[in-house]
């Protein structure tokens, strides 16, 4: 019955990224990330905007980091679908590890090989809008530049969650901006990680901010 209802949804959103129209705007600072990586980069997205997120990049497959709960098996399943590869695990919980360890080094692994990434800066449960470490440490060992990713959809359905969920409505339009390269030198020391957490997310908002519709 679960991979039955996984079936179904993915259905479901497939047919309503058909419906999507796409505009992107910004693709020349991927192309840059891309050289100053060596054919890799870390996408930097909110929470929020996760499902737009990863349709827009539907045929450039990712490396995403998926939560091992029920709650992240519909996500991982549709990454997959589209082309994606999820590695699961999460930030632990009460001192008890969700398998974050594993994902970040098998992300940053695939990051050295040439496979470009996607992480949710403040997820996988917030707090809203505050970057975490992780995506500072897998683009300093990864040696790798983060790129600013935020998808804004002309409309949508906003959910009453914790990070106030958007799901562009069909045939909306949505537009995808990527921000300049945010470089994270390999030598960087864990003390300078909250200047960068702080320069990204400030870097987010204000793409938001310039490009609400």
């Amino acid at each position: 019955m679960k991979t039955f209802l996984l079936y179904l949804a993915y259905g479901l959103i497939r047919l309503m990224h058909r419906t999507y129209r796409f505009e992107f705007r910004g693709a020349g600072n991927v192309e840059q990330a891309r050289r100053l990586g060596r054919g890799s980069y870390v996408f930097a997205i909110w929470h929020r905007d996760l499902f737009a997120g990863i349709l827009a990049q539907t045929g450039t497959p990712h490396t995403v980091i998926v939560s091992r709960s029920r709650d992240g098996d519909p996500v991982a399943f549709l990454c997959g679908r589209l082309g994606h590869v999820a590695v699961r695990g999460s930030s632990k919980k009460r001192g008890v590890d969700k398998g974050g360890k594993e994902a970040k080094d098998e992300m940053i692994e695939r990051l050295r090989a040439g496979s470009p990434g996607a992480i949710t800066v403040d997820g996988p449960s917030g707090p809203v809008h505050q970057v975490k470490p992780g995506v500072i440490e897998m683009a300093r060992r990864a040696d790798v530049p983060i790129v600013p990713y935020v998808p804004v959809p002309a409309s949508c359905w906003t959910f009453n969650s914790w990070d106030r969920f958007r799901l562009p409505k069909p045939f909306s339009k949505i537009y995808v901006y990527y921000g300049a390269p945010h470089i994270v030198a390999p030598t960087t020391p864990f003390e300078e990680f909250a200047a960068h957490q702080k320069a990204v997310g400030e870097r987010l908002l204000a793409m938001e901010d310039a490009h609400r519709v």
